[in-house]
């Protein structure tokens, strides 16, 4: 039995390798283009974490000790102002929705002779995005 092997011309093989490189380009292309869409946004959470106990057990009269054994070191201690402390907590899903909303905390709190006299909690401007 006599086998009949095929062998394209050099011409066509030029062609076949051509188209070959071709499809794997295309491959490539649609890989990068589809993976460039795969995003991964983190959420942000940034300050100290303010639960609302946590906030009630400050009381006027309370030392700076007790607050920081209760809400922990503060975010921002001005140094022109060094009897206030400012806790700060920002939150920021990782949605890609315009509409997500952004949760802002903030408490301050004023002291006088290292004792608790002033607990502030400021709204954040209802039309802010982070």
């Amino acid at each position: 039995m006599v086998r009949v092997g095929y062998y394209a011309s050099p011409d066509t093989q030029r062609k076949l390798a051509s188209f070959t490189m071709r499809l794997v380009q295309l491959a490539m292309m649609i890989t990068a283009i589809s993976l460039a869409a795969c995003v991964y946004r983190p959420d942000i959470r940034q300050g100290n974490f303010l639960k609302p106990d946590m906030i009630a057990q400050i009381k006027p009269g309370m030392t700076e000790a007790q607050v920081r054994l209760i809400m922990g070191p503060p975010m921002i201690t001005d140094p022109f102002h060094p009897d206030r402390w400012d806790y700060v907590y920002y939150d920021r899903p990782s949605s890609l929705d315009e509409n997500t909303n952004i949760s802002r905390q903030h408490v301050v709190i004023v002291f006088k002779d290292g004792k608790v006299t002033s607990i502030e909690q400021p709204m954040p401007p209802k039309n802010a995005r982070g």
